[in-house]
Protein backbone atom coordinates (compact mmCIF):
# COMPACT_ATOMS: atom_id res chain seq x y z
CA UNK A 1 0.00 0.00 0.00
CA UNK A 2 0.53 3.83 0.12
CA UNK A 3 3.14 4.80 3.04
CA UNK A 4 2.12 7.96 4.37
CA UNK A 5 2.66 11.02 3.04
CA UNK A 6 3.08 9.68 -0.36
CA UNK A 7 0.95 11.62 -2.44
CA UNK A 8 0.12 11.21 -6.20
CA UNK A 9 2.14 13.24 -8.92
CA UNK A 10 0.13 15.57 -11.16
CA UNK A 11 -0.45 13.98 -14.56
CA UNK A 12 0.48 16.63 -17.38
CA UNK A 13 -2.37 18.19 -19.04
CA UNK A 14 -2.25 16.70 -22.53
CA UNK A 15 -2.49 18.74 -25.33
CA UNK A 16 -5.63 18.81 -27.04
CA UNK A 17 -6.73 20.30 -30.41
CA UNK A 18 -8.06 23.74 -30.96
CA UNK A 19 -11.97 23.98 -30.85
CA UNK A 20 -13.47 23.56 -34.54
CA UNK A 21 -15.28 26.85 -36.28
CA UNK A 22 -18.52 26.53 -37.18
CA UNK A 23 -17.81 29.13 -40.12
CA UNK A 24 -16.95 28.97 -42.58
CA UNK A 25 -19.14 26.12 -43.77
CA UNK A 26 -17.65 22.72 -45.76
CA UNK A 27 -19.25 22.81 -48.82
CA UNK A 28 -21.65 19.92 -48.71
CA UNK A 29 -23.62 22.12 -45.65
CA UNK A 30 -23.62 25.03 -48.47
CA UNK A 31 -24.87 22.72 -51.16
CA UNK A 32 -28.00 20.95 -48.97
CA UNK A 33 -29.01 24.28 -47.43
CA UNK A 34 -29.52 25.45 -51.33
CA UNK A 35 -31.36 21.79 -52.00
CA UNK A 36 -33.52 22.04 -49.14
CA UNK A 37 -34.21 26.45 -49.76
CA UNK A 38 -34.93 25.39 -53.28
CA UNK A 39 -37.44 22.18 -52.19
CA UNK A 40 -38.87 24.62 -50.02
CA UNK A 41 -39.70 27.59 -52.84
CA UNK A 42 -40.91 24.85 -54.97
CA UNK A 43 -43.16 23.24 -52.33
CA UNK A 44 -44.38 27.33 -51.71
CA UNK A 45 -44.93 27.48 -55.37
CA UNK A 46 -47.28 24.45 -55.48
CA UNK A 47 -49.41 25.37 -52.31
CA UNK A 48 -49.98 29.50 -53.93
CA UNK A 49 -50.98 27.37 -57.34
CA UNK A 50 -53.87 25.09 -55.41
CA UNK A 51 -54.88 28.08 -53.34
CA UNK A 52 -54.96 30.55 -56.47
CA UNK A 53 -57.10 27.49 -58.23
CA UNK A 54 -59.39 27.10 -55.86
CA UNK A 55 -60.63 30.02 -55.37
CA UNK A 56 -63.56 30.01 -57.16
CA UNK A 57 -64.27 27.60 -54.23
CA UNK A 58 -64.13 30.04 -51.56
CA UNK A 59 -65.93 32.08 -53.63
CA UNK A 60 -68.59 29.65 -54.21
CA UNK A 61 -68.89 28.88 -50.20
CA UNK A 62 -69.24 32.62 -49.39
CA UNK A 63 -71.90 32.82 -52.04
CA UNK A 64 -74.03 29.84 -50.54
CA UNK A 65 -74.34 32.16 -47.28
CA UNK A 66 -76.34 34.78 -48.99
CA UNK A 67 -80.01 33.90 -49.18
CA UNK A 68 -81.10 33.23 -53.21
CA UNK A 69 -84.30 32.39 -55.01
CA UNK A 70 -84.43 29.48 -57.19
CA UNK A 71 -83.47 31.11 -60.00
CA UNK A 72 -80.09 32.08 -58.14
CA UNK A 73 -79.41 28.63 -56.49
CA UNK A 74 -79.51 27.45 -60.02
CA UNK A 75 -77.07 30.19 -61.39
CA UNK A 76 -74.61 29.18 -58.86
CA UNK A 77 -75.31 25.63 -59.47
CA UNK A 78 -74.55 26.27 -63.27
CA UNK A 79 -71.65 28.63 -62.49
CA UNK A 80 -70.11 25.53 -60.09
CA UNK A 81 -70.32 23.30 -62.73
CA UNK A 82 -68.71 25.17 -65.32
CA UNK A 83 -65.40 25.13 -63.13
CA UNK A 84 -65.46 21.35 -63.39
CA UNK A 85 -66.52 20.43 -67.10
CA UNK A 86 -66.23 21.73 -70.16
CA UNK A 87 -68.50 24.68 -71.34
CA UNK A 88 -69.58 22.94 -74.12
CA UNK A 89 -70.88 19.90 -71.74
CA UNK A 90 -72.45 22.51 -69.58
CA UNK A 91 -74.42 24.35 -72.32
CA UNK A 92 -75.98 21.49 -73.91
CA UNK A 93 -78.06 21.31 -70.55
CA UNK A 94 -80.99 23.39 -71.36
CA UNK A 95 -83.90 22.51 -68.24
CA UNK A 96 -82.67 22.54 -64.74
CA UNK A 97 -83.65 18.78 -64.69
CA UNK A 98 -80.83 17.77 -66.22
CA UNK A 99 -78.29 19.80 -64.61
CA UNK A 100 -79.42 18.98 -61.34
CA UNK A 101 -79.13 15.38 -61.78
CA UNK A 102 -75.29 15.47 -61.12
CA UNK A 103 -75.98 17.55 -58.06
CA UNK A 104 -76.18 15.38 -54.94
CA UNK A 105 -79.28 17.46 -53.22
CA UNK A 106 -82.26 15.38 -51.94
CA UNK A 107 -85.15 14.37 -54.31
CA UNK A 108 -87.70 16.89 -53.01
CA UNK A 109 -85.61 19.69 -53.03
CA UNK A 110 -84.77 18.91 -56.79
CA UNK A 111 -88.49 18.68 -56.96
CA UNK A 112 -88.86 21.84 -55.75
CA UNK A 113 -85.95 23.54 -57.91
CA UNK A 114 -87.45 22.39 -61.27
CA UNK A 115 -90.97 23.43 -60.10
CA UNK A 116 -90.16 26.91 -59.12
CA UNK A 117 -87.50 27.68 -61.60
CA UNK A 118 -88.54 31.27 -63.97
CA UNK A 119 -92.02 31.23 -61.77
CA UNK A 120 -93.20 34.23 -60.43
CA UNK A 121 -92.53 32.97 -56.46
CA UNK A 122 -89.83 31.72 -57.20
CA UNK A 123 -88.57 31.51 -53.32
CA UNK A 124 -88.19 28.40 -51.31
CA UNK A 125 -89.10 28.67 -47.57
CA UNK A 126 -86.48 28.58 -44.58
CA UNK A 127 -85.64 25.31 -43.82
CA UNK A 128 -85.89 24.02 -47.48
CA UNK A 129 -83.58 26.60 -48.57
CA UNK A 130 -80.83 25.94 -45.23
CA UNK A 131 -81.43 22.28 -46.15
CA UNK A 132 -79.97 23.21 -49.73
CA UNK A 133 -77.49 25.73 -48.47
CA UNK A 134 -75.85 22.45 -46.17
CA UNK A 135 -76.32 19.95 -49.17
CA UNK A 136 -75.04 22.53 -51.64
CA UNK A 137 -71.66 22.45 -49.26
CA UNK A 138 -70.93 19.36 -48.84
CA UNK A 139 -71.31 18.52 -52.51
CA UNK A 140 -69.32 21.77 -53.57
CA UNK A 141 -66.54 20.27 -50.55
CA UNK A 142 -66.47 17.14 -52.32
CA UNK A 143 -65.90 18.39 -55.73
CA UNK A 144 -62.11 17.82 -57.05
CA UNK A 145 -59.32 20.44 -57.35
CA UNK A 146 -59.11 22.29 -60.54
Amino acid sequence: MLEKGFSVPELAVPALPQDISWLPLPPGWWGTGVVLVIALLIFILFRLARWRRNAWRREALAALQHPHSVDGWLALIKRIQLMHQPRSRVSQTLSPEQFLQQVAIDPDLRQQLNAKYCQPDNQLDASHSARLQVQLKHWLEKLPNV
